[in-house]
């Protein structure tokens, strides 16, 4: 357990090959300095699932992990001390030393026929770091692991990393990426102001068109804007929000499952059990007692 006089978190590590590791964090806090081991030639894969946080890299300049957002880098930032702003961070790292981890991964990749030197040759011209927006297969590819029993997470990771180390090998260096640089100046901020008033209103039901009001756009440009800078449709993102959120409320134990539901916006408890379910693999009974 972390803890210091801005609040408090969990870091897990699961040592799943020599030279590969696998840590979840859980922070509510403001701040918090980390002590980093050297690692040598790494590649750090950083997944964030809730919240924010910043840090700054080994050339002084500002990093982010923003919700949903993959990042990937190639040394353990020189900063130690990161800032959480909404005071907290849900989030995957995965740390391959490359080195300690090749000849373990290379029997991985040979016993599925994966030629993994030619895998790798695929990952070694990306330029790092290197941010990638939210999309379907990233999510695909990180979901599950959220939502892992304990007990079978460290097996699974091993089929996960597979997983992850074949979808970066498609990354083409040179992509241009679908993200928020494309989006027009003028647009920008209001994308921005919409993401709050959904996460700020998630107990209500505005509609499309109360929306495209409030920011002072057509509804149209505003669903064309919004999937470009967060990668996910408007009512998708705000189902996803409300799921996430209601993990947090059942996680922190203040409410029962009906307040849970009707904080995030559902007046049938059924209705949010069954949503849940979709969302995490168990009722929300189920994800408390696991918790």
């Amino acid at each position: 357990m972390l803890q210091n006089k801005t609040g408090t978190g969990h870091l897990l590590v699961y040592n799943v090959l020599p030279g590969l590791q696998v840590f979840y964090s859980n922070f509510h806090l403001k701040e918090f300095t980390f002590n980093f081991e050297n690692q040598g030639k790494s590649l750090i894969v950083l997944h964030c699932h809730n919240g924010s946080s910043e840090w700054l890299d080994s050339n002084s300049l500002p990093r982010s992990m923003e919700e949903d957002g993959l990042l990937l880098l190639d040394q353990m930032p020189s900063s130690k001390t990161f800032q959480f702003p909404v005071h907290c961070y849900h989030g995957i790292a995965v740390v391959f030393s490359m080195e300690r981890c090749q000849s373990e991964l290379m029997d991985m990749f040979k016993a599925v026929g994966v030629d993994f030197a030619a895998v790798i040759q695929k990952i070694q011209p990306l330029t790092l770091p290197l941010k990638l927006p939210s999309s379907e297969h990233v999510s695909h590819i990180f979901s599950e692991l959220y939502r892992l029993p304990k007990n079978i997470r460290l097996p699974y990771f091993k089929i996960k990393v597979l997983e992850l180390i074949l979808f970066l090998s498609r990354l083409d260096s040179e992509a241009k990426y679908e993200t928020a640089a494309k989006i027009p100046s003028q647009y920008k901020g209001k994308m921005e102001l919409l993401r709050e008033i959904l996460r700020e209103n998630v107990e209500e039901h505005l509609t499309l068109e109360e929306l495209s009001k409030q920011i002072e756009m057509s509804p149209t440009q505003m669903k064309k804007y919004f999937k470009l800078a967060y990668g996910d449709s408007i009512y998708s993102y705000l189902k996803t929000y409300r799921m996430k959120k209601a993990t947090q409320l059942l996680l922190d134990g203040k409410f029962n499952i009906a307040e849970v539901a009707g904080r995030v916006g559902y007046t049938n408890s059924s209705k949010f059990a069954q949503a849940f379910k979709e969302f995490t693999g168990c009722t929300p009974k189920e994800f408390r007692n696991k918790a």
